[in-house]
Formats: structure tokens, C-alpha cells, sequence
């Protein structure tokens, strides 16, 4: 296959709507594509070229473009590769398809503008402070020491606990407040990056403080998701599920299959609320029923522990940055202030 071009969702699925017409008339999938090849116009052909290669391409294809490694692509290509007919569900599959991009870019746009005004605004508060604070130390504080050594006096209590005795901990709550800001802008770009691409966030990030609810609460959206969308290719909901844990590689899901078939193949060393209530719904056979609940459900957990972790770290962050900033102030100017009474 030639290098691709990122195609849309919409684009995609009314090619893979001709495409289900055609194979109604046409003995092979070969032949469909080849009357649909000979009645499109030179963009509808570079969909279908597209179209094409989510369906007999490999996952790992290396001849596709990094714009499209780089977007859920790869992930399309891996729930098709699941069904026994993929040319036949690909309609379907990206139908419902719509419904996680129109999350995605939903989710991205509360991303960006919950976050970054924030942790842009403290940011450049913390590196004005920084720069500040070190030009203080090495160029005007000898100086005042000098100063008030020649009238045979110390500098101020305060000023020498932050800039003296005190200077580990003021040094180690600014490095830990930057620290801090530096860690959720990176989880905000790898949160923005996996929505794109529709892929999980590392397992091990569901156990750091703040962020960890986030990532537990996405991946488990990304379960359910994936497990309807792989139904929509007539896999059972057991085996979606099954194949969704595998994919999401949960740290906390083991798998079991009993001999009628029927229970979940799984079950959790940790049970969450949501295993438990698939579970529950497969025993009573309403897996179904469940799975098209729990997608809603789990974005609105995501979204709660998204907003629950902007409030937690922004008053963190606005705390220290502005007791730090207090602190460093009062200390810079006390020796001015204090300066006429040692006179």
C-alpha cells in the first residue's frame, strides 16, 4: 500500500457503506472494490485506497504515513482484524465509531481549556520567581550582608531563615511545586495524545496520587468501548470483553472461562464497581444491556475524576506557589525596611 493520507471518520464510513452495496453484487471483496474503484473520482479513490488498507493490511503496517500511526488508525485496524468478517462489519464498526471522536474531541477541548490557562499562569509565576530569587542570592544579598556587617548587625530573622537555615525548604517546596506543574503538563499532553489516538494510558499511572482515578477511570471507558465496538463486528459481548482486557493489558483483570460459557472471563484481585456490575448483568444475561449503559457511565467517571483532579492540583499548586512568592518577597525587602533602624 502506498503512504496514506488521514482520511474522516465520516469519508470512511459512507466509502464502507458503497463498499457493503457492492459485495451484495459482487462474488469477491476484489470485485467490489474494483467497481467501486472505476466509478469514484480521485479523492473518493484515496478514501477507498484507505478503506482498503484497514482491511488487508497488517496492524503493524509500516507503509502508512506517521500521521496515521499517530491517530486511531492503528486501533481501527485492530478491531477489524478481530471479526471473521471484517469487510461485512466495517460500516457498522465505524458508525458507532463516531461516538468515541465526537468524545475525543469533546474531551480534548475541556482538557486544554480546564488546564492550560492554570498551569500557564503558575508556570510563568514559578520561573519569574526562580530567576528572581537566584539573582537575589548571588548579586544583592552579599551586599546587604556587607551592609549590615559594617554596622556590626545581622540581617533580619526572617530573610536569613529563607535565604539561610531555611533555604532546604523553601528550595525543596519550589522544586517540588515546579516538579509538580511539570509532571500534570505532561500527563495533560499524554491524555490529549491517547484521546487522539484511542489508545490506554500506561497501567502503572493508575497508581501515582491526582492523576492515577484519571487514567483507571479512561481505560476503563476504553474497555466498554472497545467491547462494543468489537460486538458491532458479531463477536460475542464475552469474547469483546475478553479481547478489549487483553488489548488494555488491565494489571487487575485475570481471565476465566467457565465450561458453559456464559459467566465473564474474568474476574478482578481488586474488584471494581464496574466488573462487578458486568458481572452481575452477564450472570442475569444482560451483558448487552450493560455495555451500552456503562460507555455513557464511564465517561461521566472520566470526566468527574478529570475535573476532580484540576480542582486538587490547582489549589496545590496556586497554595504553595503563592505562599512561596509571599515568602520570598517578605524576605528580599525586610532588610530594606529594616535597614534605617540599624542605622
Amino acid at each position: 500500500m502506498p503512504l496514506l493520507k488521514q482520511t474522516s471518520t465520516d469519508a470512511l464510513a459512507s466509502a464502507a457503506r458503497q463498499l457493503d452495496y457492492a459485495l451484495q453484487q459482487s462474488p469477491t471483496l476484489d470485485d467490489a472494490f474494483q467497481k467501486l474503484y472505476a466509478t469514484a473520482d480521485e479523492r473518493r479513490q484515496s478514501t477507498l485506497k484507505q478503506l482498503e488498507g484497514l482491511l488487508r493490511s497488517r496492524e503493524s503496517d509500516s507503509t502508512a504515513s506517521k500521521t496515521l500511526r499517530l491517530s486511531s488508525y492503528p486501533t481501527l485496524k485492530w478491531l477489524l482484524s478481530q471479526a471473521t468478517a471484517p469487510e461485512r462489519s466495517v460500516a457498522a464498526l465505524l458508525q458507532d465509531f463516531r461516538r468515541h471522536e465526537s468524545f475525543s474531541a469533546t474531551t480534548t477541548a475541556v482538557v486544554w481549556s480546564e488546564f492550560a490557562g492554570f498551569l500557564t499562569y503558575l508556570g510563568a509565576v514559578l520561573g519569574v520567581l526562580i530567576v528572581v530569587v537566584l539573582l537575589y542570592g548571588i548579586i544583592i544579598l552579599p551586599q546587604f550582608r556587607s551592609l549590615y556587617g559594617g554596622f556590626g548587625r545581622e540581617l533580619p530573622g526572617f530573610t536569613q531563615l529563607v535565604f539561610g537555615s531555611g533555604a532546604w525548604f523553601f528550595t525543596l517546596l519550589l522544586l517540588g511545586s515546579l516538579a509538580l506543574l511539570i509532571f500534570l503538563s505532561w500527563f495533560v499532553c499524554l491524555l490529549r495524545s491517547r484521546l487522539r489516538r484511542y489508545v490506554p494510558i500506561p497501567a502503572r499511572l493508575q497508581r501515582v496520587p491526582f492523576v492515577g482515578p484519571v487514567a483507571l477511570a479512561y481505560n476503563e471507558y476504553l474497555w466498554v468501548s472497545y467491547a462494543r465496538l468489537l460486538r458491532t463486528t458479531g463477536i460475542s459481548a464475552v469474547q469483546a470483553l475478553r479481547l478489549a482486557a487483553q488489548r488494555l493489558l488491565f494489571d487487575h483483570v485475570e481471565h476465566r472461562v467457565t465450561s458453559d460459557g456464559d459467566t465473564p472471563p474474568y474476574h478482578t484481585r481488586k474488584q471494581s464497581a464496574l466488573a462487578a456490575d458486568i458481572a452481575v448483568a452477564a450472570q442475569l444475561g444482560k451483558l448487552d444491556e450493560e455495555l451500552q449503559f456503562q460507555q455513557q457511565a464511564t465517561v461521566d467517571t472520566f470526566l468527574t475524576a478529570l475535573a476532580r483532579c484540576r480542582r486538587r492540583t490547582r489549589v496545590i499548586l496556586t497554595v504553595c506557589t503563592y505562599y512561596l512568592v509571599a515568602s520570598f518577597v517578605s524576605a528580599m525587602y525586610l532588610p530594606i525596611f529594616s535597614l534605617g533602624s540599624n542605622i
